[in-house]
């Protein structure tokens, strides 16, 4: 499934083309949410479909305690003749067989005894059609797995000769700037004698570098590149439902603190390698299916890397950043909108 950014064709990293190959992209990312959806509401299905198949086979076990076969044969088939097989059996014995049958409380047992047959038979036919469907489901998963792993490849190496462009173009911006400030610094010299040493350094403070602002939402883009859609809610397998936002990215792309606060790394049964942001804001910032992680347990300042997209957990095959807000440290919010707000 792995698509090596080497057999890409090199693409222009022109800004239309990276909005091009983004909205690809993104188009992409919700058709894989809507397959994974998709999946997991069969799966729940199935869940359903196996536990009435099982209730069905319960029923028909605790019947055949009390209804004869042959008796409950007769009764589903009423054209067929009674006949008990054993040359011990006296005229009486059939009659009295045939007297249960049709007194009230047998026939109450035969009419349950067939409609849990009919229970079972339906529900083994949900079951074999949700089967199916599930087949066709992990198909479909799988092949747009594939179709967006190539689409962020492409998307990554126009990202990527897109900064190296404005790299060169700073570069280029900047030994310009210093050769006209040389060419003037030399002009003065020649036109006017330095100036009187007053004691004055002229030193001034500067900075640079620190970690990015938010971008939007009160937090900084945890993934920048990635691309998701709104999934809040959605049905996963095990009756659960979606508490996160999925940020789809290459494996290896870099994660950053949301915001300033502590950063804890742990592994979860689910999720695989993971991380937990408490934020100063007060709130908590849980991540999943790390490939791995960058640095240790410490303080972090908004934008610091603290680790990079993987599929570990459940997300086999599927890398991406699964991305939580916990207000307060309690329950979790949708964190669709201040991550849009972050990244887009």
């Amino acid at each position: 499934m792995a698509t090596g950014l080497a057999a890409l064709p090199s693409p222009s990293a022109s800004g239309d083309d990276i909005d091009e190959v983004r909205a690809r992209a993104q188009a992409l990312t919700q058709e894989l949410a809507d397959a994974e959806s998709r999946l997991g509401q069969i799966e729940q299905d199935i869940t359903t479909a196996q536990h009435h198949t099982e209730e069905a086979q319960r029923q028909i076990a605790g019947l055949e305690d009390q209804v004869q076969e042959l008796a409950v044969q007769q009764y589903v088939r009423p054209t067929e003749v009674l006949f008990l097989v054993g040359d011990d059996l006296t005229r009486q014995t059939r009659a009295d067989a045939l007297a249960r049958i049709v007194t009230r409380g047998d026939v109450d047992a035969l009419d349950r005894f067939q409609g849990a047959q009919d229970d079972l038979e339906a529900a083994s036919a949900r079951l074999a059609e949700l089967q199916a469907d599930q087949e066709d489901a992990v198909a479909e998963l799988e092949q747009r797995q594939v179709d967006l792993e190539a689409e962020l490849a492409r998307l990554q190496e126009l990202e990527r000769q897109r900064r190296e462009a404005e790299e060169r173009a700073r570069r280029e911006a900047e030994a310009a700037a210093a050769a006209a400030a040389a060419a003037a610094a030399a002009a003065d010299q020649d036109e006017t004698p330095p100036p009187a040493d007053d004691g004055d350094d002229g030193g001034g403070g500067g900075g640079g570098g620190g970690t990015p602002p938010p971008s939007g939402g009160g937090i900084t883009c945890p993934v920048p590149g990635s691309t998701f859609v709104d999934t809040w809610g959605a049905p996963r397998s095990g009756g659960r439902s979606h508490q996160g936002v999925d940020m789809m990215a290459g494996h290896g792309t870099p994660i950053y603190a949301p915001v300033s606060g502590s950063v804890s790394f742990m592994g979860v049964s689910i999720g695989g390698l993971s991380f937990y942001v408490y934020g100063s804001d007060g709130n908590t910032y849980f991540g999943t299916h790390l490939q791995g992680y960058a640095g240790g347990n410490r303080s972090v300042s908004a934008g610091e890397l603290i680790g990079y997209v993987g599929d570990t957990g459940n997300a086999a095959g599927t890398p991406h950043l699964h991305f939580e807000i916990h207000p307060g440290g309690g329950s979790p919010v949708n964190p669709y909108p201040a991550t849009a707000a972050a990244c887009f």
